[in-house]
């Protein structure tokens, strides 16, 4: 018996080992086949075969069993070239291993550029043949790079034909954060992939996609899509969304650790627009696959978070300042019915206290959804209407589509954008292509064209001067997005009375050799296999200013298709910038590497779910990794109905989003806050008020995001970068560095887990500390409560509540001091008139720093500039005091004395009816009771020795 027992167990053990070894393998595998998921992939042994790649019969369907062959690669050539900020190496394919794709790259360049002491930058690109490159301005590289902090080394592995390999390693610690030695690297005409082993398995970025958790699951094998199209958050799962943005962050860890995090941080682009790819495997690895351009990548060394994302906006330009008003709340829906519909639900709102800063007018507004119009009978009067709002101080958006009706007799703006060549044609140059959108068959413009910018800011100026005035622009459908392309006819044929759908010509652009996981992942939505332009436009077209040398225009949509909302977000913000003299807000929903520079974004198409909620806190934290923090989701849901509980959490946690705005389709009920019930609507009210009495430190925020890329929402590690806990953390989020939101994200939830990175914190609500470091707390969370944490260490500038920004501005100031374990903090405040284009270049603004010193008994308001003259007209009305461990007696300031008092049932002393001036330095001193007592009994003393020396004298 213990014979067999032992023969068993070694039997189990060697299964165990072989198992083991076999994912291991497959883990260091190069997949040859990732559409296979796909039903209409043709996968088997012999089309892998047929790639030229191996096919284990041994391996179970769950790992790879096609593989790139172990050998394939490039060879590096004896002739290195040094050059003035950088190398240049030479690499030759190794061709005793046939290329997987047609058309391989044989000769290939490999150039490192020093780009500054924290950035390096290295393409990958064809020495024999030009090819495009993403035509966007980036940050020029530095003319000194005295001291780089880091190494660019390369090696060749005898073992596998002398294939060479190459990393990029931080000097200080000698980490390495870019490394192609597990192989991989194919270079063909229409498929291009690198692999690099990753420094540690906490990866996080990349988009869009409608992720379900900030940290990506490297053990899960998951190939993602990015590429520019209609698809919303809503779309199931791993899904590609509206932009493109091939950006990923690494937290990185100790070595030989169980993944315990440095404290380090470093940053990838892969400048490339083309359809791409990206999936991970548990080495851990990333591939990265696209089917154009080149391979254009640069390392950002960090080390600490910010210090990345700053590094990266650096590069591809810092966010918007937004206009002040732009942070107050928002209120849209999809088909209001008529203008009295709108007016009524506006009405609503502001008479239950629900601040109102923006009124949206979407596609409804529209005579039958041809932008440019105004629908005569359902909205009568919206120019008057408009103009009235803004006298009450809510500014309007509407939104325009680029999609123009093929209307060639009584529409003016196509009539005049065909004159005028603005529409993108087929290669015959004389042909518009024709898809279908709202209003039914529509040709696009190409804004990559100067005459297109010239039609479009004069049918915009014009729009606005004699239709309807508007403050910003949200301008929508620009992936380019059309209806049912490919197929019989569009879904909305019953709406326009056209069946016609754009059929894109069979060719290498339109069906490429490898179709990218932003294509397969939707195999069988048609009942076909997909296509790359399905829903959008024919990628063989050409778009941009005529090439002299080729006498064709400069781009294939193949290759600039996700640029197509970037290239008209600039032009739409320059317009309006022009026509307003004002600083403007364009909100598109497509973007691209650079678009936060000119706009916002919303999160796009969502559903009134749970999980959706979850989404948008993913979303809202990796656009600012992106360089957009200036976003949000549409709260409560766009499709289908919430339930009261529902929107009330997502009001509740909306009204922390950077961009707050309540938005849903037509179909649904209303679902604005004065919807719901009178309790509903009061606990909406009350986080909204919070939200306002917050704004002059998020506005603060966005100058830090503007002048030096910080972000302004921001996860947990950002800030406690070594706490390994706080990698998997995003139900919680910062604002800035010491405001914590931890929202209800679940149905009939009354308390959350809330995770306690150090000490102190307190209750916004209470004051209470809490001394919790590194533990999970439960804290309460009723209905009408969303649980806020502050940072001991920060001084918190805030604003009286008014019902929209433009009577919130004249309120008092106050601030909020939050004492560290040491008693002290600091903060700062930035304002200016909430809107001019250039108050920070002119310095036509105020910032003040604030700091507190326990142990001195002092709070300190220094003004560094002061040009914004309405300043002088304001004051600082409260301070609000958090971790005191006893309320002072008396506050000194100007030569008057104020006398702090407890906020009832709170911890929180506070002192009110200041009455200073803003534009004025102030220095308060602050005396305890039990020093306040001492001088009394002494000052009694003197007083009683006086008089009884004088009672002797007598």
């Amino acid at each position: 018996m213990f014979r067999f027992i032992a023969s068993f167990i070694l039997v189990r053990l060697a299964i165990i080992v072989y198992m083991n070894a076999s994912l291991f393998a497959s883990a260091e595998r190069i997949d040859c086949f990732p559409e296979r998921e796909s039903t209409y992939s043709s996968y088997s042994k012999e089309a892998c075969l047929a790639r030229n790649c191996l096919f284990d019969d041994n391996a179970s369907t769950d790992v790879i069993q096609c593989f790139l062959h172990p050998n394939y690669g490039y060879i590096l050539q004896p002739d290195i070239q040094q050059t003035e900020k950088g190398m240049r190496l030479r690499l030759r394919r190794n061709q005793a291993i046939v290329s997987m794709f047609p058309e391989p790259i044989n000769n290939a360049l490999l150039e490192i550029q020093y780009y500054t002491n924290d950035i390096i930058r290295f393409k990958l690109y064809d020495e024999d043949n030009q090819r495009y490159e993403v035509p966007i301005p980036l940050a020029s590289r530095s003319d000194q790079v005295s001291s780089p902090q880091y190494e660019f080394i390369y090696s060749s592995n005898s073992s596998r034909d002398n294939i060479s390999s190459f990393a990029v390693q931080r000097r200080a610690d000698r980490a390495i954060l870019f490394d192609t030695s597990p192989g991989g690297l194919v270079l063909n005409n229409q498929f291009l992939q690198i692999v690099t082993r990753l420094q540690s398995s906490h990866v996080y970025g990349f988009g869009e996609n409608n992720h379900d958790t900030l940290k990506h699951n490297v053990s899960e094998h998951k190939t993602w899509g990015i590429f520019a199209r209609d698809q919303g958050t809503n779309w199931n799962t791993n899904a590609n969304n509206y932009g493109s943005h091939p950006f990923y962050i690494v937290m990185e860890q100790l070595p030989n650790s169980d993944s315990l995090p440095s404290g380090n941080m470093h940053g990838v682009l892969l400048l490339n627009s083309n359809a791409m790819d990206y999936s991970f495997s548990s080495l851990p690895s990333l591939t990265m696959r696209t089917i154009g351009g080149i391979l254009d990548f640069f390392v950002f060394l960090g080390p600490k978070p910010e210090q990345v994302i700053q590094q990266y906006t650096w590069l591809v330009g810092r966010s918007i300042l937004p206009p002040y008003w732009s942070l107050g709340f928002q209120l849209a829906r999809w088909d209001y019915s008529n203008l009295t519909h709108m007016q009524m639900v506006v009405k609503r709102n502001r008479d239950a206290g629900i601040p109102l800063d923006i009124q949206y007018a979407d596609i409804d507004y529209m005579d039958a959804r041809k932008i440019f119009t105004v629908d005569p009978n359902h909205y009568n009067g919206l120019k008057e209407y408009f103009a009235q709002l803004n006298a009450d101080g809510v500014r309007t958006i509407v939104i325009l589509d680029p999609g123009m009706i093929d209307d060639k007799l009584y529409y003016q703006p196509t009539i005049q954008g065909i004159e005028e060549h603005v529409f993108i044609k087929w290669d015959d140059k004389s042909t518009l292509v024709k898809g279908s959108c709202w209003p039914g068959d529509v040709f696009f413009p190409d804004f990559f064209l100067s005459q297109t910018y010239d039609w479009w800011s004069r049918w915009i100026n014009d729009f606005r001067r004699v239709n309807v005035s508007f403050d910003g622009l949200w301008i929508d459908m620009n992936e380019p997005a059309l209806f049912d392309t490919n197929n019989d006819a569009p879904w909305n044929w019953w709406l326009t009375g056209s069946n016609h759908t754009l059929k894109c010509p069979p060719n290498q652009w339109e069906d490429p050799p490898y179709r990218t996981k932003a294509v397969f992942r939707y195999d069988g939505n048609d009942n076909r296999a997909a296509r790359i332009s399905d829903r959008t436009m024919c990628m063989s077209v050409r778009q941009g200013e005529i090439d002299l040398e080729t006498g064709q225009p400069k781009y294939r949509h193949y290759d600039v298709h996700s640029l197509y909302g970037w290239s008209q977000t600039k032009p739409t913000l320059d317009i309006m910038r022009s026509i307003t003299g004002k600083r403007s807000l364009v909100l598109p929903r497509s973007t691209f590497v650079g678009s936060g520079q000119w706009s916002g974004h919303w999160l796009g198409d969502n559903d009134a779910e749970w999980h959706e909620m979850k989404r948008s806190l993913v979303g809202m934290v990796e656009f600012n990794w992106f360089g957009i923090p200036f976003n949000g989701a549409d709260i409560c849901g766009f499709g289908g109905t919430p339930t009261e509980e529902m929107c009330i959490r997502w009001m509740q946690v909306g009204a922390f989003y950077p961009f707050s705005r309540n938005h849903n389709v037509q179909g649904t009920p209303d679902q604005d806050p004065a919807s719901w019930s009178t309790s509903a609507v009061a606990i909406m009210a009350s986080a909204l008020r919070i939200r306002y009495t917050l704004l002059p430190y998020y506005y603060t925020l966005f100058y830090r995001a503007h002048t030096q890329g910080s972000t302004v929402i921001r996860p947990l590690f950002h800030e406690f970068p070594t706490d390994k806990v706080t990698l998997d953390i995003f139900l919680q989020f910062l604002i800035g560095s010491h405001l914590m939101i931890a929202p209800v994200t679940d149905n009939g939830i009354r308390q959350v887990q809330v995770y306690i990175p150090s000490s102190p914190w307190y209750n916004y609500y209470t004051g209470s500390k809490i001394l919790s470091p590194k533990q999970w707390i439960t804290m309460a969370a009723p209905l009408d409560t969303i649980p806020i944490l502050l940072r001991g260490g920060t001084i918190l500038p805030i604003q009286g509540y008014a019902n929209n920004t433009k009577f919130s501005r004249e309120q008092p100031f106050g601030l909020m001091i939050i004492m560290d374990s040491d008693g002290n903090a600091d903060g700062e405040l930035f304002y200016d008139d909430g809107e001019s284009i250039d108050t920070i270049s002119s310095k036509n603004y105020f910032h003040a720093t604030f700091q507190w010193s326990s142990k001195n008994g002092q709070l300190t308001m220094n003004i560094v500039q002061n040009s914004y003259a309405h300043m002088s007209n304001l004051i600082l009305h409260s301070l609000a005091f958090y971790g005191l461990d006893s309320v002072p007696a008396i506050l000194h300031v100007n030569g008057k004395q104020f006398h702090p008092t407890r906020r009832p049932n709170t911890n929180i002393a506070e002192v009110t009816g200041l009455q200073l001036s803003m534009s004025e330095n102030h220095i308060f001193t602050s005396k305890s009771i039990t020093f306040a007592i001492h001088y009394y009994l002494l000052l009694g003393c003197f007083i009683i020795w006086v008089l009884q020396g004088h009672l002797f004298i007598h």
